[in-house]
């Protein structure tokens, strides 16, 4: 089964009112989206869609974890995602200009995908510096033999400033 697949609703013979969904996301989700950054992770998402005539209005919230490459040490963590977001769809025959958080949807469709909100949502939600999380003393839980070889290549201030003022000797 197409992975996308395993992320639609199909609306079009539910009753008015609330129904609940609930997908899962893991490795294969992640795979799937290439360009991710993570490798593989466990994902609850949880949908709440409100059916009324003219629209469909969606309350989404993702918990769960992805494994990330920490940009420290390079060893993998698990990043916690915690994401909330609204969705809605309007109906209409005539295309118009997109909104966001807003989907244009002609009356006769039956099911909505939503495999690309999800992968999105993911990835906003991750931070833009990956980093271990501190530990309980508040202290690095990253990969010590990784940091121990960055403090080792570490270059002062002091060395920085004498390379910078060397190259512009050199340059006059």
């Amino acid at each position: 089964m197409n992975i996308e697949n395993q992320y639609t609703i199909a609306f079009k013979g539910l009753k008015e009112g609330a129904h609940d969904f609930v997908f899962n996301v893991g490795k294969p989700f992640i795979e799937h989206y290439e360009f991710f950054e993570a490798r593989d992770g466990k994902l609850i998402v949880n949908v709440r869609m409100i059916k009324k005539p003219a629209h469909l209005s969606f309350s989404i919230d993702i918990n769960g974890y992805i494994e990330v490459q920490c940009d420290r040490c390079l060893d993998y963590f698990q990043q916690e995602i915690n994401f909330k977001g609204k969705l809605y769809v309007k109906f209409s025959e005539t295309a118009s200009e997109p909104e966001d958080d807003v989907i244009i949807m002609h009356p006769e469709d039956e099911e909505i995908n939503l495999s690309q909100y999800i992968f999105e949502s993911i990835g906003l939600s991750i931070p833009f510096r990956k980093i271990h999380p501190m530990g309980k003393n508040h202290e690095s839980t990253c990969n010590k033999e990784m940091l121990a070889l960055l403090e080792k290549h570490l270059v002062s201030d002091d060395h920085k400033n004498n390379i910078i003022n060397d190259f512009f000797e050199g340059q006059k």
